[in-house]
């Protein structure tokens, strides 16, 4: 799920300074086992979410990434995220994210939803390569 544009500029506005990162195509924003301490919000490319060879998902302008980071502290990256095209994201951080739920609680529901849907993908995923 992607956040709609206008939610997309009003948090990115809410988040005031958040850093700017930029990746070229093939730089990985992060590892699976990194250690995490940001949520982000992609401003524009394309990333993928990967295990080994396996791809996850393919984030574009309007994805979050990095939210279990947020969500789940002290527990490491699950996946890595390299970028498919030039790319720039917004860098979230504890406090940030906390003042974006407060300010803009759509964004919470917004990051609920991103986490059930990559869940059931999940699940669907499970259970189509285990016969169930």
């Amino acid at each position: 799920m992607d956040l709609h544009e206008l939610e997309r500029d009003e948090i990115l506005n809410t988040c005031g300074a958040a850093e700017t990162v930029t990746l070229k195509p093939g730089e990985f924003l992060f590892r699976e086992g990194d250690e995490a301490r940001f949520l982000y919000v992609v401003k524009s490319g394309t990333l993928r979410v990967m295990s080994g060879s396996t791809v996850y998902e393919t984030l574009r302008a309007g994805s979050i990434v990095g939210e279990m980071a947020i969500i789940e502290a002290e527990m490491p990256r699950s996946a890595n995220v390299i970028a498919g095209t030039y790319a720039e994201l917004a860098a979230i951080d504890l406090d940030k994210f906390l003042a974006l739920v407060s300010n803009a609680p759509s964004f919470a529901l917004t990051v609920m939803r991103v986490i059930t849907r990559r869940l059931r993908v999940m699940n669907q995923r499970y259970r189509s390569g285990h016969g169930a």
